[in-house]
């Protein structure tokens, strides 16, 4: 819910969200009729797939054989189907919606720049001209 609560930034920003759980879908529906008061996924905004023969968990290297169900994962792939940031969290921490967003701006600003985002970098600081380093360390507190 939290990720489809910010779906107009990831739109915004031309990258799509996609939900999957090794739970049917026939549980999805059944979430999606219960009131996010109520511990459901009523009115969500993004696509969620069933990987409820666990293939997608696995090619992605989540799944928890043990327990039949996959760890949180989170995986940004760019237009050219390269990975180019995955988080793997275990079941009981969840995600970051901001967090995604701020690393989906500065993977979008290197690749427009070329300039690297530092630690914290949020759109619209400073990020580091890779021919002109020192100048942007000198500026440094």
């Amino acid at each position: 819910m939290a990720f489809s609560g910010e779906s107009a930034e990831f739109k915004k920003r031309n990258c799509e969200v996609v939900a999957c759980s090794t739970d049917s879908k026939f549980s999805h529906k059944a979430w999606m009729e219960v009131d996010t008061k109520k511990g459901g996924i009523k009115g969500v905004e993004i696509p969620i797939l069933a990987d409820f023969t666990k293939e997608v968990s696995r090619a992605f290297g989540v799944l928890k054989e043990d327990l039949g169900a996959a760890f949180r994962g989170l995986f940004l792939i760019d237009p050219d189907g390269v990975l180019q940031y995955q988080v793997v969290q275990q079941l009981a921490i969840g995600r970051n919606p901001s967090e995604v967003l701020r690393v989906l701006d500065a993977l979008q600003y290197n690749k427009e720049h070329g300039e690297v985002c530092p630690a914290n970098w949020h759109k619209g600081a400073k990020a580091i001209d890779t021919k002109k380093p020192m100048e942007f360390f000198e500026k440094q507190a």
